[in-house]
Order: C-alpha cells, then sequence, then structure tokens
C-alpha cells in the first residue's frame, strides 16, 4: 500500500483539526483566565483606589509583550502538534484505508509504520489478519523465503 499522506500537512482533518481546535482553545482559556483575569485582580487588591477596570488596563499594558509574544508563538505550537498528531492519524489512516480495502476483496500490502509512530501493534495485528485473508500472498511469501535445493 503507497503512503500518499507523507508530506501532507493533514492526514485526517477530522481529527486533526479538533485537536488544533482544542489546543487553540487551551491556550486562548490560559491567557484570558491567567493573564487577563489574574493580573487584573493582582493589580486591583495590590492598588489602592484603582477601579476593576483600571486594573485591566494596567495589566494589559504591563504584560502587553507577554501577549504579544504569547500569541506570536501559538502557530508554532500548532504546527508541532499537528506534526505530533501525525504519529497517531497516519497509522491509522493507513489501517483504515487497509480494512477497506481488505473488506472490498482488494489485495493489501503489509503496513510498516515508521519508527515513533503510534498503534504499531494494530499495524502487526492488522499484517496477521490480511495474510490469513489472502493465503496465495502468504503461501507465496513462505515458498520464498524457503532455500532452494
Amino acid at each position: 500500500m503507497s503512503n500518499n499522506n507523507r508530506g501532507k500537512l493533514l492526514i485526517d482533518n477530522r481529527v486533526q483539526l479538533s485537536l488544533v481546535r482544542r489546543v487553540s482553545l487551551h491556550w486562548l482559556a490560559f491567557i484570558g483566565l491567567f493573564l487577563c483575569i489574574v493580573l487584573t485582580i493582582e493589580l486591583f487588591l495590590r492598588e489602592p483606589g484603582v477601579t476593576m477596570a483600571q486594573s485591566f488596563v494596567l495589566a494589559l499594558q504591563k504584560n502587553a509583550l507577554m501577549l504579544v509574544l504569547m500569541f506570536a508563538i501559538m502557530p508554532a505550537f500548532l504546527y508541532d502538534t499537528v506534526k505530533m498528531s501525525h504519529r497517531f492519524a497516519g497509522p491509522i489512516s493507513r489501517l483504515k484505508h487497509g480494512l477497506s480495502a481488505l473488506a472490498n476483496g482488494e489485495k493489501v500490502s503489509e503496513i510498516k509504520l515508521r519508527k515513533g509512530d503510534f498503534w504499531g501493534d494494530l499495524a502487526e495485528d492488522f499484517n496477521r489478519v490480511a495474510n490469513l485473508l489472502q493465503p496465495e500472498e502468504s503461501v507465496k511469501n513462505s515458498e520464498d523465503e524457503q532455500p532452494k535445493q
């Protein structure tokens, strides 16, 4: 089975975009909750006579550079998350296509995963089942492996 997904940014859009959305929400919640609320409250309690709105503005002014940097590095974190997700999305995509081909009675090749990919045990089980369902292929492979006399 050829792997035409190599080099693609997203292998399984539904799964990987869900992951990107979740990481983005966590990131924004951290920035929103910690930087905006906690720092505003901290300034409000530390500075007598300052309103909550003024504390919020002060917190933003004092931490503007950090906020800009946090938003600036967010795409790098999201990209890294997507690249890491290839370790599980790629193998599952290959297994999904292999199972579909087997169900349609098509011949399938052995699934080989890259070093560091998740689900290696699933790929091994798939390969065993594929060999059982395609006995002429496994018989041919075993004949090739026997030494000629």
